[in-house]
């Protein structure tokens, strides 16, 4: 089961794959084809009634040329297996492919009518699914081939050059008639499964893809936070969400000395001490809180429908908690941790969120300032307050 899955993700990579990969799709599919082809063509001359359904005759001829083309296909494979590790994205062996692919599917479709329902979904199908995955150069030259083919064997029939269709018997009976509606579904089966299945998977994967591009857009690639443009899509939308109606707290906080802490113990370490802090940070905040990291060791954190008390007491958790967090260099030492903090709320004289970030960029020097390692708290109605007054009201 685990096998499966494994060759799930790797089909539905397929877009992915090498030019040479890509092309010995198409080999895996017309090879075992072209072999259900030759146990229909086996079926049905060892039936009873076989010379009321076909001409015996003109199915020995197809069963040669199905063996045929099972063999050029077989090289053909053989052929790709020794390009894919040299010369993986060898283009006109995909050329050649689609060019084998195409045409040998127009001219076994004459056997059985070039106007029947196989050949139709084969014609809607194959472009769609090959445009998809394969070198659109490639599949319009095999489209082109395989047209131009199709069109001068449909006019030759209608001339009266070759016969239309020279392996059916016209049906002369609703026996007749069943047999070979449920031999044109036997023949268009695969195309349908294959299309369905292939067309599943890659969208699967495509999907896939766009979600993980998505979260990389929005994500911090170290420490896996908002980064500074998404964290600042998400104060906007805060902002709108709470202006006039609920208080919004920005914090902005900068690790102290962390320029000291990549000199003295190497940027592996600075880097530990950056995804620790945004460990340590969404450990701390609320649900409905936003954690980003804002800029190289700064990270903002937004605050819906918090005042500035309650505001004050998470941004205390927080430093408290980072000055406690325990990360050691390459040679196993312990590096202290400390970060000031900066809070405002938004105010309703705030014309964006701008205003109230800048404002707590304003109180975070202040925090630095006076020593590092603390919150500073300054708002836009009466400027900055003392720290140990939410301290007081808290008690």
């Amino acid at each position: 089961m685990k096998q499966l899955t494994v060759w799930r993700k790797r089909i539905a990579a397929a877009l992915e794959w090498s030019a040479v990969d890509k092309s010995l799709i198409l080999m895996a599919v017309a090879i075992p084809l072209y072999l259900q082809y030759l146990s229909w063509s086996l079926y049905v001359i060892n039936r009873p009634d076989r010379d009321l359904l076909v001409h015996v005759d003109v199915i020995r001829r197809v069963m040669e040329v199905e063996l045929l083309l099972i063999a050029v296909g077989l090289m053909i494979s053989g052929a790709g297996l020794c390009l894919r590790k040299r010369r993986p994205n060898f283009l006109p062996f995909q050329h050649a492919t689609l060019q084998y692919y195409s045409l040998s599917l127009v001219l076994m479709s004459y056997s059985i009518g070039t106007l029947s329902f196989p050949v139709g979904i084969v014609l809607l199908g194959a472009p769609i699914f090959g445009f998809i995955l394969l070198d659109r150069w490639a599949v319009w030259s095999a489209v082109l081939s395989s047209v131009v083919l199709l069109f001068t064997l449909n006019y030759a029939a209608v001339a009266g050059y070759i016969p239309y269709a020279p392996s059916k018997v016209t049906p002369a009976s609703a026996h007749a008639f069943s047999f070979w509606m449920l031999s044109e579904v036997f023949f268009a089966a695969p195309f349908l499964i294959l299309i369905t299945f292939m067309a599943d998977q890659m969208l699967t994967w495509w999907r896939a893809r766009e979600d993980h591009i998505r979260v990389l857009s929005r994500s911090d690639g170290l420490t896996g936070l908002a980064n500074r443009r998404h964290i600042f899509s998400e104060a906007n939308a805060a902002a709108s969400a709470s202006r006039d109606s609920s208080p919004l707290a920005c914090v902005l906080l900068d690790l102290d000395h962390f320029k000291r802490v990549n000199d003295s113990h190497g940027h592996a370490t600075g880097d530990r001490v950056l995804k620790a802090t945004a460990e340590c940070l969404t450990a701390m905040v609320r649900a409905g809180d936003s954690v980003g990291r804002y800029g190289g060791e700064e990270f903002l954190i937004i605050l819906p429908n918090t005042d500035a008390t309650e505001a004050h007491a998470i941004a205390e958790r927080c430093r408290a908690a980072i000055k406690a967090l325990i990360v050691v260099n390459d040679q196993g030492e312990s590096v202290a941790i400390s970060a000031s903090f900066g809070l405002t709320l938004l105010s309703s004289s705030d014309g964006s969120i701008d205003a109230a970030i800048a404002r707590a960029d304003e109180a975070l020097y202040q925090a630095k300032g006076n020593g590092r390692n603390r919150v500073e708290i300054l708002l836009a109605s009466s400027g900055t307050v003392p720290s140990d007054a939410f301290s007081k009201n808290r008690r």
